[in-house]
């Protein structure tokens, strides 16, 4: 059968395939260029500040302090058997990570308007270094926060080869929605306050201030199961959480769920962002 008389869908597929491909391989050509906007992103972020890098332990550790005190004393929230320290960390670092990339993924391609004049190289490379910039400060909460499990004795191996997995999940999140939001930022500037409140909403729908078992036991349960299965934030909580006890508490089926969910994500927003590549650099 002649390419053009394929079917509509069977096109689609293959351009999209093509797209992926070549966007990986432009990462690679121009890896220099990656590794130095990364590293450009994480001097700026703690330029002139006071405490420097001292605020991505402050800032989950006063959360945390906040939620313990409101949700745990006040409330009464159940922790899943965990102290309320080690259950809201295992929340908040992994979040503020994925909610830290996302928003500056939104914004990345106005903010670089400048360097996109003047340049041809892949424009995909700037929200991506954006996400990837992330990583030095999940890595300084990741240490903190196994430190702190060490101390009330709820750390276990199983920490160290699960990590690299649960952060696959959370960047590759992060940076589907991401790449659609800096796509649509650049022609609607709506999207910069937009995003906030998504990720507002996301923290609310997410099991940070309350145990995954509190959100299933309502008369919404089944609804909410496929809500849950469609959040990859949820499996990546849930899991830190029970690792606190045992690799066996991992919720399997759930991280699968969310595995194809951040997959598809992924995968749409390099495309839509490849798609509107060219429109982007003519708003800008």
């Amino acid at each position: 059968m002649h390419p053009s008389s394929a079917p509509p869908e069977t096109l689609v597929s293959a351009d999209a395939r093509v797209r992926f491909l070549q966007s990986l391989r432009d990462l690679w050509q121009y890896r220099d260029l990656f590794r130095a906007l990364i590293e450009r992103d994480v001097k700026v972020r703690y330029k002139q500040t006071a405490l420097g890098v001292t605020w991505v332990i402050l800032q989950p550790l006063v959360m945390a302090g906040a939620f313990s005190i409101i949700f745990g004393r006040v409330v009464h929230m159940p922790s899943a058997g965990l102290p309320y320290s080690i259950f809201y960390l295992a929340a908040l670092i992994p979040w503020t990570c994925f909610s830290n990339g996302l928003s500056q993924a939104a914004g990345s391609m106005e903010g670089s308007a400048g360097l996109i004049s003047k340049v041809y190289f892949p424009r995909l490379i700037i929200p991506t270094a954006m996400v990837l910039g992330t990583v030095v400060d999940f890595a300084i909460g990741w240490i903190m926060f196994n430190a702190l499990a060490i101390y009330r004795g709820f750390w276990t191996w199983w920490f160290l080869p699960f990590t690299p997995l649960l952060l696959m999940l959370q960047l590759g999140t992060a940076m589907g929605v991401g790449l659609v939001l800096a796509s649509l930022n650049a022609q609607y500037r709506d999207i910069r306050y937009v995003t906030p409140f998504l990720i507002q909403i996301g923290m609310l729908c997410t099991p940070i201030i309350y145990p995954l078992e509190r959100l299933l036991a309502t008369r919404f349960t089944k609804a909410l199961g496929i809500f849950i299965n469609l959040n990859p934030m949820a499996g990546v909580i849930e899991t830190y959480r029970a690792l606190c006890f045992s690799a066996a508490y991992v919720p399997w089926k759930l991280l699968a769920g969310n595995f194809v969910t951040a997959a598809v994500l992924l995968a749409f927003g390099i495309w839509f962002f490849r798609r509107r590549e060219q429109a982007i650099v003519d708003l800008l």
